[in-house]
């Protein structure tokens, strides 16, 4: 069933997920627009079925967009299932299996996909831009920049970070398919394959590290001019206080807002004086 042919129209249709979103049940019309080529091959000898099997479709789905190729891959196979049930307890069996296949993965592919993509990815990717810009002399630190803007940098800096984010994705979407068509539980339909969490912990470290970098690039470009002075170092030492503080306070569990109150009351006095 899941030939070449039948895998590209799956991934094609993907990309329509979102359609028909609604506040009721979600991305099932998409979903079921996407599976429809799939059921429609499955069921060919038994086209009575196919109006059941399509309404069983149409329940609640929500997911993450990209990560939801491992769902159709999931269920595609577990449909098969479905379809070759020898008897009425078999078949309810096979439905039940197919309804909590259906729920668990797509609960977990959610967790993943925006941890990895929406928090993550992004972010990451518009990182990236931000420094190519700085590379090809971009800097959008000079408030002149905008009455001037360079377009052909601008265009070049967000075609990369397109194109690494879509690289991803489309990476994940194509292969996701077919990973879980041809896992089982055993593996939650190939999701356990990855090591999805030290993936996004790197991801997320690299951001850290190029905000690092932007910022301190900032901070050298603002005050590389500025003669250092008590005011300023006072201040300084203030923002970083503050700052080591919050890491400390998170571990102990004391609320932020005790140390938001502090800040406020502390860098007012010093201001004032």
């Amino acid at each position: 069933m899941m030939n070449f042919s039948m895998h590209l129209r799956l991934f094609l249709r993907s990309f329509f997920l979102q359609t028909g979103w609604n506040f009721v049940k979600y991305q099932n019309v998409g979903l079921t627009f996407i599976m429809l080529p799939f059921l429609r091959k499955l069921y060919k000898q038994d086209q009575e079925a196919l109006p059941a099997v399509i309404t069983r479709y149409l329940d609640n789905f929500n997911t993450q967009p990209v990560m939801a190729s491992f769902c159709i891959g999931a269920l595609a196979k577990k449909e098969e299932a479905v379809a070759q049930a020898k008897s009425v307890t078999d078949f309810k069996e096979q439905v039940t299996e197919w309804t909590a296949a259906r729920r668990g993965l797509s609960i977990t592919a959610a967790s993943i996909g925006d941890r990895l993509f929406w928090g993550t990815l992004k972010p990451l990717t518009l990182l990236l831009a931000i420094f190519i810009w700085l590379c090809l002399g971009v800097n959008f630190f000079e408030i002149e920049l905008l009455e001037n803007p360079l377009v052909f940098d601008a265009l070049c800096a967000g075609a990369v970070a397109f194109f690494v984010y879509n690289s991803v994705a489309l990476f994940v979407k194509w292969q996701g398919i077919t990973i879980a068509y041809n896992s089982d539980e055993k593996t939650c339909f190939g999701l356990t394959k990855f090591d999805w969490n030290k993936t996004i912990y790197y991801a997320k470290h690299i951001g850290l590290i190029l905000t690092a970098g932007l910022i301190l690039f900032g901070v050298y470009h603002y005050f590389k001019e500025i003669e250092l002075n008590l005011y300023f170092i006072t201040r300084a030492v203030l923002v970083l206080f503050f700052v080591m503080i919050s890491f400390l306070t998170r571990k102990l569990k004391v609320p932020n807002m005790y140390v938001y109150i502090a800040a406020v009351i502390i860098f007012s006095i010093a201001c004032y004086l």
